[in-house]
């Protein structure tokens, strides 16, 4: 019962996006840029550990494919600005190849880094400014499905309201 609703779910988050024309990177002659189909929902922002940009807010996936075969380019499509409160936040990009069933994880910023981390005083704290602004996945070639996440480290939860969702075809 379970494998047939595994497979029913599969089968409709590459059917839907495929029908629709929209959210599936395909091979062609160069590499092609596509944002998810979902975009990731963080929320609620309020209070003083909360971000610029209103209560609920959404952070556009990129996925370049064709760069090299099997491989997958994730990125935010757009690159906030530095805000004390974004060095305890990052995105968690998870991905399973559909052909192969091979799966990966890999983090990511989606905002600037402008502190001189080269002073003593700037050191310490959170870790999410060491991940970079976009991470290649090696995903193998076929149908993969993607997934992400908004993660906290203080405190340690994700505050993604609907993580990033989308189907890619990587050549």
């Amino acid at each position: 019962m379970r494998t047939s609703l595994r497979r029913g779910v599969v089968a409709l988050a590459l059917s839907v996006p495929l029908v629709l024309g929209v959210g599936a990177g395909t091979a062609t002659a160069a590499p092609t840029t596509s944002e998810l189909l979902v975009p990731v929902v963080t929320g609620p922002e309020f209070g003083p550990a909360g971000v610029p940009g209103g209560l609920v807010q959404t952070i556009p996936i990129e996925a370049t494919v064709g760069e090299k075969p099997g491989e997958v380019r994730f990125a935010a499509a757009d690159i906030r600005p530095y805000y004390y409160q974004f060095a305890y936040r990052h995105l968690t990009v998870n991905w399973r190849n559909l052909s192969t069933g091979e799966v990966g994880s890999a983090g990511l910023r989606h905002w600037n880094d402008e502190i001189d981390r080269t002073q003593p005083a700037n050191q310490g704290g959170s870790q999410a400014y060491r991940l970079p602004l976009e991470v290649t996945a090696q995903t193998g070639a076929g149908p993969v499905v993607v997934t992400v996440t908004h993660d906290r480290e203080n405190p340690d939860a994700s505050n993604a309201l609907i993580p990033g969702l989308g189907v890619l075809f990587v050549p």
